[in-house]
Order: C-alpha cells, then sequence, then structure tokens
C-alpha cells in the first residue's frame, strides 16, 4: 500500500520485476480527448510493458473488442447507470477466452456514488485525477495480483466517507481503543470471524446476506488499517489483539 500525491491510497504488488511480454489493454472511455491521450501516454512511456490493443466509447464494442482481442487489462469509465457498467463488465469477463482484468476508472467523488461503484467487482478501482504513472502500477499489479485482492486508487478523504453512516461514524461502529490501535466495526469483525474459520469470500458472503464485492471492500480496507496483507495474518493479530478468542471461532464455525 503506497499513497499518491492526492492522497489515495494505491495497493500494489510484485512491482520489482518486469513482464516477460507485453500486457494487452483495451481502453472504453466515452472521453475522446482522455481515451486518445491515455493511449498516447502508455504507449510513449510503456511501450516495452504495455501494448493498446482496442479503444473505443461504447460498453457494446468493448464487449466486442474483449472477446476478438483477448486483452490481459480492460480499462474501463463508468458513468452513473452503474447497473449498464455492471452488464458490460460480466459479458466482458464471459465473452472473452483471457478473462482479462478489469480497471474502473472514474471522475466521482461523491461517497454514495463511490460506494456502489466499489461493488461493481472490478479487480481495481482509480480516479481519473491520478497520473498515468498511477495507473501504470495498478495495470501491473492487477496483472501481478492472483485471486480475490481488490486494488483501489481513489481519493482516501471520499473513500473513508463512504464507508460513514448519516451520523458521521463509520456505520459498522469502528474506531480506535486508548492506546490508538484500530479497531474493527461489527461486520468487519463478523468477517474476520468467518474468515477464521476458514470460509471463502464467497461463502461469507452467502452467510452473511451480502454481496461478495462487499466482503472484499470490507478486507480490502481492513488489511491496511491492521498492518497486514493476507487472511492469515489478519486473524492471527486480531487474536492477539483480543478482538476475538479460539472459542469464539469455533462458535462462528457452530453456526454455519
Amino acid at each position: 500500500m503506497k499513497s499518491t500525491n492526492d492522497g489515495s491510497m494505491v495497493k500494489t504488488q510484485s512491482m520489482g520485476r518486469r513482464w516477460q511480454r507485453q500486457v494487452k489493454v483495451l481502453l472504453a472511455d466515452d472521453h475522446t480527448m482522455f481515451r486518445e491521450g491515455l493511449a498516447g501516454m502508455l504507449a510513449s512511456s510503456y511501450a516495452d510493458e504495455v501494448e493498446v490493443v482496442g479503444k473505443t466509447d461504447t460498453g457494446e464494442e468493448a464487449v466486442a473488442l474483449a472477446r476478438e482481442k483477448n486483452p490481459d487489462v480492460v480499462i474501463m469509465q463508468v458513468d452513473k447507470t452503474l447497473r449498464k457498467a455492471r452488464d458490460t463488465l460480466k459479458q466482458i469477463r464471459e465473452g472473452s477466452s483471457s478473462s482479462p482484468k478489469v480497471i474502473i476508472l472514474t471522475m466521482f467523488e461523491e461517497p454514495l456514488i463511490l460506494r456502489e461503484i466499489l461493488d461493481l467487482t472490478a479487480n481495481a478501482y482509480i480516479h481519473k485525477s491520478a497520473s498515468v504513472e498511477e495507473l501504470f502500477a495498478i495495470v501491473r499489479a492487477a496483472v501481478d495480483t492472483q485471486g480475490e485482492h481488490v486494488l483501489v486508487a481513489l481519493p482516501q478523504g471520499e473513500l473513508e466517507l463512504s464507508e460513514e453512516g448519516e451520523d458521521g461514524s463509520g456505520e459498522d461502529g469502528s474506531g480506535e481503543d486508548a492506546s490508538g490501535r484500530v479497531l474493527p466495526g461489527k461486520r468487519e469483525l463478523e468477517i474476520l470471524l468467518l474468515v477464521g474459520r476458514g470460509m471463502s469470500n464467497r461463502k461469507i458472503a452467502s452467510h452473511l446476506d451480502i454481496s461478495e464485492a462487499t466482503v472484499k471492500r470490507h478486507l480490502a480496507n481492513l488489511y491496511p488499517k491492521m498492518g497486514v496483507t493476507s487472511r492469515g495474518e489478519a486473524v492471527r493479530k486480531a487474536l492477539e489483539n483480543e478482538w476475538f478468542t479460539f472459542r469464539e471461532i469455533e462458535a462462528a464455525i457452530e453456526e454455519v
């Protein structure tokens, strides 16, 4: 996790090694100048690492190009028609044999909209104010990261507000103890308990009747606050901090 110039947080992995081949990228953005400019900057700054294999301004054409070009990464803009974006993302993944990673570009900073955008189940999210270097870091991390990790490069202040309730406190009641240690909220604690039980994100989502993307988002937000990078570390630290006990984990197992 690193902090960018605008205060956003970018979680990256494996930044030290070079790829063995160019990563094929498809750009989908309805702002022509931004789309063409981004393609040009990627080509001039990262020609050895990235190949832009397609550009489009519509979701329908993005689906067709993903099927034709089999990109490794699709970088797509979303607007307020989030249902359409969700359908486009699903069709891209189902129609392309390469199962591309999807990075969401957004101009929005409103907390409620950001929360909905984070539920789109993309692999990464980045604000349009980010630099091309930050976008490349996200592209590289998305390609290098395996499994269910979610990468976020959105304004940190607004991202934190998107997790808050109307009364200004965390929706889960998260905070700090007297020594300044981060305390998980109610929902985060429920998820950590089920992680301790060994449940996958999908099973946790089903058990708690929430979306899998919400589970991923809670874990992605909790890891940096706890100073951990894996599920095992999170559970171990929770036990060390006495947030719950082995007996409570066993009780959670019995309830499943």
